[in-house]
């Protein structure tokens, strides 16, 4: 073998050691925890009629969407907002380690054809 092959060989185990020990399992309890949320939030509010207003709303202009889910997440409970909160911080983190991992993969890559 020679020295690019091994060098290769050894970036690539780095980076899958990195995903399967930590990104992985993160990525995972972040799932779970995002579906358990959504589950929460399903059993308290009617979304089927939220979005079914909403789209309604928005048939006459499409600013007008933007407007409606703002008005309807200042208008509802404290559990829910704090439910949807959550929720959008699960996906913030969802789209993190996503962009982590092709990140790396990438990195990888690179290195790997040089």
């Amino acid at each position: 073998m020679n020295n690019a092959a091994i060098k290769n060989r050894i970036a690539w185990r780095v980076y899958l050691v990195w995903l399967f020990k930590r990104v992985i399992p993160l990525f995972f309890l972040e799932l779970i925890l995002l579906t358990v949320a959504l589950w929460i939030l399903g059993r308290l509010v009617f979304v089927r009629e939220v979005f079914s207003n909403a789209f309604l709303a928005s048939a006459q202009n499409p600013f007008v969407l933007a407007f409606y889910m703002f008005k309807a997440f200042l208008t509802t409970s404290l559990l829910k907002k704090i439910i949807i909160l959550i929720l959008l911080g699960f996906g913030v983190l969802i789209i993190r380690d996503v962009g982590r991992m092709l990140n790396s993969y990438i990195t990888t890559l690179r290195i790997t054809k040089r």
